[in-house]
């Protein structure tokens, strides 16, 4: 079970929930009326202003993650000091073990990253190649203001916890979630530590993720965050940090934001999610999992057709455009020979059904949060974010595969005309 639980974290790039007492936590907090709350919504815009208006910002996080919270990816720490108009800091330790330690530093132009104690291992590299990189490589990335997210960058993505708010609002980073809000609700007034503060609730994706804040009376910031992910597999997942030492407006030193490789020190770039996927002319896997009605699927049951494969979940924005327009294909190309199959292994059964009911799509799709589903989407198909998009060809190779979803994105169209079947958009 605790191999199962981890890969469905690391594909949903989320955290489960603390262990002891919270799951009668959970029940009583996400219970209440869906309305939103002009109150609620005023708070927790005043404390994305208290953010963008400050001229430095530090603070100290504690985060866990996970029932068995002893375990080092399940707990951590991070600093982060933040100085407009376009300079940050972030130092994270994974655990317990000062040797799982990250650093990136924005210097106003680059954000350089590194770790002092030898990188982590990345997902689909190779072992030996990890071996030879290990020690006193750095990465450079560009970080133009108003545009990096230090919540996705890759040493906060290696500490196996994304921030509920992500640092780089103070530079007026704009959340991705936003456009799905549903509504904003006050839970009326909580103590964390000595603190005051007022408990807002942000729901989004009709209600199957929530974001709760503990915002300080006093300064308009938040003390403490808990992030919900509702219908993943058998249980909700959640994450939780709390915030301390939160300072305003202190003065920083330059020197804090600035890093230069020492001598001898190699530029590195870690794999993508693209490098993850298959490669076209390669044999696709073959797989058998249930569908919805709980019947087994076979890849190979569908050679000699073309398949258009979509790896997807629920909690996923650009799904939620996906999967009309390949209902689209299926209702219109079914009979020419294409096959559109969906695949969800993150999911339970009924978050899934409704899904695709709400969206009337009736194209064959797995459901399957099993191990073996976990692993084979996962690791054999690279499906690490959402969506993952493959084509195979009729004798069952890859022709094409890609990450994400933009109605202006012909690969799909061009893969398939490619293969003798011409769609329209």
């Amino acid at each position: 079970m605790r191999k199962k639980t981890t890969w469905t974290w690391i594909a949903l790039c989320v955290a489960a929930t603390i262990a002891s007492g919270a799951s009668v936590e959970r029940q009583t907090i996400v219970e209440g009326a869906s309305v939103d709350e002009p109150q609620a919504r005023a708070l927790y815009e005043g404390m994305i202003r208290s953010m963008r208006d400050a001229v430095t910002l530090y603070y100290e996080s504690s985060y866990h993650k996970g029932h068995e919270i002893q375990e080092a990816d399940n707990h951590g720490t991070y600093k982060v000091w933040l100085k407009k108009p376009n300079c940050f800091r972030l130092e994270t330790r994974l655990g317990d073990d000062d040797r799982f330690r990250g650093i990136v530093v924005g210097d106003g132009q680059y954000a350089w990253s590194h770790w002092p104690n030898g990188r982590p291992y990345f997902g689909g590299e190779d072992e030996a190649l990890h071996a030879q990189t290990r020690f006193n490589v750095y990465m450079q990335q560009p970080a133009p203001a108003g545009k990096y997210s230090i919540r996705y960058s890759t040493v906060m993505k290696k500490s196996n916890f994304f921030p509920p708010v992500d640092p780089s609002r103070f530079f007026g980073v704009e959340c991705s979630l936003e456009p799905f809000i549903d509504w904003i609700r006050g839970m009326g007034v909580e103590k964390v530590g000595d603190e005051d503060c007022r408990l807002v609730e942000i729901s989004y994706l009709d209600h199957g993720q929530s974001c709760y804040l503990w915002i300080s009376q006093q300064d308009g910031l938040p003390r403490r965050l808990r992030q919900v992910i509702r219908g993943v597999g058998d249980e909700d997942h959640v994450s939780e940090e709390q915030w301390s030492r939160v300072t305003l407006n202190a003065e920083m030193p330059a020197e804090r934001f600035s890093w230069k490789p020492p001598e001898g020190w190699r530029q590195w770039q870690p794999p993508t999610p693209e490098d993850k996927l298959l490669k076209p002319g390669r044999m696709a896997p073959d797989f058998k999992f249930k569908s919805l009605d709980g019947q087994p699927i076979a890849l190979s049951a569908w050679r000699g057709k073309i398949v258009w494969l979509t790896f997807w979940r629920v909690q996923c924005p650009p799904c939620r455009d996906e999967i009309p327009y390949l209902e689209k294909l299926h209702r219109e190309y079914g009979d020419k020979g294409l096959v559109v199959l969906g695949f969800d292994f993150v999911d339970d059964v009924k978050s899934a059904t409704d899904f695709l009911r709400e969206h009337s799509a009736t194209f064959p799709c797995i459901v399957d949060s099993s191990d073996e589903a976990v692993k084979t989407a996962f690791f054999t198909y690279g499906a690490t974010a959402a969506p993952v998009n493959y084509i195979i060809d009729r004798d069952g190779k890859v022709a094409a595969a890609w990450l994400g979803y933009d109605k202006s994105d012909k690969q799909g169209p061009e893969a398939l005309a490619a293969l003798g079947l011409h769609v329209t958009p």
